[in-house]
């Protein structure tokens, strides 16, 4: 199945500026394909951005499948949309997504659901290449009902599924299932130990060549806890230890740090209100490992609210990305913090986009957002994927692909915190307008000529500054225009004009 490049419900405006003295696109996206579209995982393909998503069946609406978007991170054009659906099958993904020798390798589950066999779910890779053609679909089912394959690791023409086996949402045990490129099982092996559930998370290859991975654990009538456990190629355990506490979700992430560390996230069981917010959280508690499982020293990160992240990335310099996202009042903001290779926080910030309904000067709206998954380009700007919901989408879920910064910013010189950024609606038929604004810099007086050739009494032209605040809005556009802005202190500001045909964006420096 091949769904339409056209098919983006809205954009966000792009923002140029200079990284160590080149010239760099931060820019946000959301891609609109069906009621229910998140993005999942994100892998690099040259220096376009693959998005491997998780929608609703464009054929079979309500049955899950799965599409891959291929991006351009400079302007969030897509060349290449292509879906993975089998007949009468409904397909779950994760956490995984590895490439290795030309070929990408996605974990999940899958089942029938018009077979007497409906209630048997097998873990699941999917297999496909460059091209986003599907090669192969790769299922494993343990003896029990339901199976779900959480992570995958490539290590040469082996592959390792990292899941979980039980009854229905019961996850009985973890398991490890080793194969070949071509799908067949060379060995499986199941984690009980004395905890009552086990479910999985993430697995990663260890700085020793083994494998290390994470799953939330509980025994009877105790509370949740992060397990993190280190394995041979051969399945076996070399050690295994508890961390902190999960009663919050399942999720432990996992990444690499330098060449002998492992940062893994868990929370602590205590409850943190913000200081003049009704926010309760449990903060979120990072351990940082050594090779043998020792705790190195840990950090908490309990403010402003309660965080859930939902992917580590090892990073080039030895640290890591953690993306995921907190909940406000009336919002969930997406987040972002890097970690040195020592495990010491280096930044932390959180990002939302202002929503076409606010007031000027408001902060009252809606909006929810996270991020699932990152990666760092080839020129240092770092991008991350997730899913928003707003005004605009009337409670859908839409891919949100962000690029920053080298240091996650979405303008230059920014600070830890909120970061808001500038929402764009753009349906099917609109294309982006060519636009000039003159002089830029300007001291306040500005020509804006645009590729309008009749007036448009419903066009806006909006002014944001550089917190992404709507500061002007004037309704009624002409191909030619002038605009006052000398009232306006110095800075850089953002020009966005829509009408019936299209949009336009342009960035603004204001010098006196």
């Amino acid at each position: 199945m091949i769904i339409p490049a056209c098919k983006v419900r809205y954009a966000l405006v792009f923002m140029l500026f200079f990284i160590n003295g080149v010239l760099a696109q931060t820019g946000s996206w959301a891609y609109d394909h069906t009621y229910f579209d998140r993005g999942m995982m994100m892998e690099m393909q040259g220096t376009d951005i693959l998005i491997n998503a998780q929608t609703y069946s464009i054929d079979q609406p309500g049955i899950l499948t799965i599409y891959n978007l291929l991006i351009n991170p400079d302007d969030g054009s897509t060349s290449l949309i292509k879906g993975i659906e089998i007949d009468s099958h409904f397909l779950q993904i994760d956490r995984g997504l590895e490439f290795s020798n030309s070929r990408y390798y996605n974990s999940g589950g899958m089942n029938s659901y018009k077979t007497s066999d409906s209630s048997i779910f097998k873990m699941m890779i999917a297999v496909f290449d460059e091209d986003l053609d599907t090669v192969r679909m790769i299922s494993f089912r343990d003896s029990t009902l339901t199976s779900f394959g959480r992570d995958v690791v490539v290590k040469g023409d082996k592959l390792y599924l990292w899941g979980n086996s039980g009854v229905g949402f019961s996850t009985l045990f973890n398991v490890l299932v080793s194969l070949d490129t071509t799908g067949h099982v060379l060995w499986y092996q199941r984690y009980k130990d004395d905890y009552q559930f086990l479910n999985p998370a993430f697995i990663e290859e260890a700085h020793d060549k083994q494998l290390i991975a994470t799953s939330m654990g509980q025994r009877y009538q105790e509370k949740k806890t992060i397990v993190v456990r280190k394995i041979d190629t051969l399945g076996a355990t070399i050690w295994k230890r508890d961390l902190g506490w999960n009663g919050v979700d399942d999720n432990s992430c996992l990444a690499k740090l330098g060449s002998d560390k492992y940062l893994v996230t868990s929370f602590k069981d205590t409850v943190y209100n913000g200081p003049g917010e009704q926010l309760v959280a449990y903060p979120s508690w990072i351990f940082i490992l050594d090779e043998d499982g020792k705790i190195i020293h840990d950090t908490i990160l309990g403010v402003p609210a309660q965080r859930r992240y939902n992917k580590a990335v090892s990073t080039a310099d030895g640290g890591a990305l953690l993306v995921g996202y907190f909940i406000l009042p009336f919002s969930q903001v997406a987040v972002m913090t890097k970690f040195d290779s020592l495990g010491h926080v280096h930044w932390d910030r959180y990002y939302r986009d202002m929503d076409r309904t606010t007031k000027v000067g408001s902060n009252d709206y809606r909006f929810v957002g996270g991020f699932f998954d990152a990666e760092v380009l080839p020129d240092g700007r770092i991008a991350a994927c997730g899913m928003v919901t707003d005004s605009f989408t009337s409670g859908a879920n839409n891919i949100w692909l962000v690029v920053l910064d080298s240091v996650g910013c979405w303008m230059p010189g920014c600070e830890d915190g909120l970061q808001n950024t500038i929402i764009t609606h753009i349906t099917q038929e609109q294309q982006r307008l060519p636009i000039r604004v003159f002089p830029n810099p300007s001291s306040g007086i500005i020509t804006i000529s645009s590729s309008l050739t009749e007036t448009d009494p419903e066009g806006t032209l909006e002014v944001f500054n550089v917190q992404g605040r709507l500061i002007h809005l004037q309704q009624g556009l002409q191909p030619i225009q002038v605009m006052d802005l000398s009232h306006l202190p110095p800075g850089m500001y953002t020009i966005r004009l829509m009408t019936r045909a299209g949009y336009a964006v342009e960035r603004l420096v204001l010098e006196r």
